[in-house]
């Protein structure tokens, strides 16, 4: 790969400013994703596959009249664009009245947000085949069976409109995730992690991690009665969790009565719902974990505390929803950041352990499913090495549980919480603790591993 930009600012401007000048209504915008990403992924103990891919897409969205329409194209030369622009104009003539279309927005101030690392921009095979290696060298001298994936990108986002909005982001992303499996199927363990650099991804000890799970795991699992148990969470089975309240922290959703955060005649913002050592809040600028600075319909994302102490302090609002009820318009998080309320009270992984008379130990969940949002009720199933406490130590292993829980009660019943690190995730840049909780419901034994 290379370490020049998918499109510089001055490129951005040409592009925009070429293909707008093909637009006869005032309400025209552009997004434009340039991008170029590579992977090389490994089983089976070796590489399997591998490749490279340079992607360019503009989206072309009009509107008049409050009838809109967006059409898309991978063209990057003048003729292309300005065709874009004019079949969405045609479009929109032809659409149905949007009652909840936005005018567009002017300029906009965002925040400095330094997202993009040459090093990973100019990483190419041999980069990517000496991070598997280090992986695969602790899966031989373990004799376990690796798999997993490396990849990395190089992304460039651009909104433009003609009432003069201009807002572009340029960032790199970069994850690791690996499962080890004993040679008889019975143990399995994983790790994995993302970053901006690429050199923030520690191959071998997050092999290391993964092997030790996949060792323990394979012991003779055994196998424990469905109920409530104190649980000690690892940090991606947090996120894994987090996610479903995340996405629920929207107004017009609590405002209509179909969300965990509805209350008559409004929602629960200033309400004491979590413990109080909870605070969640999101940072596009932070300074290890940087994000989008600007919402994808060019809104700015300011640094945002959610809930603090426990309180619920904000909730996502669109411009529509924010016009219609009086308020100040707010986006939904590109980043999100859990930690208590104190700094200093976060420990390490084995401390939380030390802590646990008898629990169960969870490294992650999969197959997650929401059940019902008015609880944030979620369900999914452990996996990749789930352990008994006992005693302040890791007991022994045993076999994979189905959950049916809330994000919402887990953080309620918080007991403790460790130091938050970067999860493996799906673009949002999430930044959370391990943590211990009682009253975790599990519903079911699995006896897949």
């Amino acid at each position: 790969m290379s370490a020049t930009s998918p499109l510089s600012p001055a490129e951005a401007r040409a592009l925009v400013k070429s293909a707008l000048a093909a637009a006869s209504f005032e309400d025209v915008s552009l997004r434009v994703s340039a991008r170029r990403s590579a992977y090389l992924r490994f089983a089976a103990g070796a590489p399997t596959t591998s490749g490279e891919a340079a992607r360019f897409e503009v989206a072309v969205t009009a509107a008049k009249d409050g009838r809109v329409a967006t059409v898309s194209g991978t063209g990057r030369d003048t003729a292309s664009l300005q065709a874009l622009v004019r079949e969405a104009e045609a479009l929109a003539k032809l659409a149905p009245q949007d009652p909840e279309h936005e005018p567009p927005l002017g300029p906009q101030q965002y925040a400095k947000v330094a997202a993009r690392d040459a090093k990973t921009a100019e990483v190419g095979p041999e980069g990517r085949t000496e991070v598997v290696a280090r992986v695969l060298k602790v899966a031989r001298e373990a004799k376990l069976i690796a798999s997993g994936l490396v990849e990395h990108e190089d992304a460039v986002t651009v909104l433009a409109n003609r009432k003069g909005l201009f807002a572009l982001h340029a960032a790199t992303e970069a994850s690791l995730t690996t499962t080890m499996r004993t040679a008889d199927g019975k143990g399995s363990g994983w790790a994995g992690g993302s970053s901006y650099r690429l050199a923030d991804l520690d191959g071998p000890t997050l092999a290391r991690r993964a092997a030790d799970k996949a060792t323990m795991s394979s012991q003779g699992a055994e196998t424990l009665a469905p109920g409530a148990y104190t649980v000690v969470l690892e940090a991606q089975a947090v996120a894994d969790l987090l996610g479903f309240l995340v996405s629920t922290l929207q107004a017009r959703a609590a405002d209509e009565g179909r969300s965990f955060f509805s209350r008559p005649g409004g929602n629960a913002i200033g309400e004491a719902l979590f413990d109080p050592r909870v605070t969640l809040r999101s940072d596009p600028a932070d300074a290890r974990f940087p994000s989008s600075p600007f919402a994808g319909d060019g809104l700015p994302l300011p640094t945002t505390t959610w809930i603090d102490h426990g309180i619920l302090k904000a909730l996502a609002y669109s411009r529509f929803w924010a016009r219609k009820q009086g308020k100040s318009p707010l986006p939904g998080p590109r980043s999100i950041f859990l930690a208590a309320a104190d700094p200093g009270e976060g420990k390490d992984l084995l401390e939380l352990i030390r802590g646990v008379e008898r629990g169960v130990l969870v490294t992650r969940f999969f197959y997650n499913r929401m059940l019902d949002p008015r609880q944030i009720l979620a369900t999914g199933l452990t996996r990749d090495g789930t352990f008994l406490i006992e005693q302040g130590k890791v007991a022994r292993p045993v076999k994979n549980m189905r959950y049916n829980d809330s994000p919402a009660a887990l953080l309620k019943n918080l007991v403790a919480l460790g130091k938050p690190e970067r999860t493996a995730g799906d673009g949002m840049v999430t930044v959370v603790p391990p943590l211990v909780a009682k009253d975790f419901h599990f519903a079911s034994v699995s006896d897949a591993v």
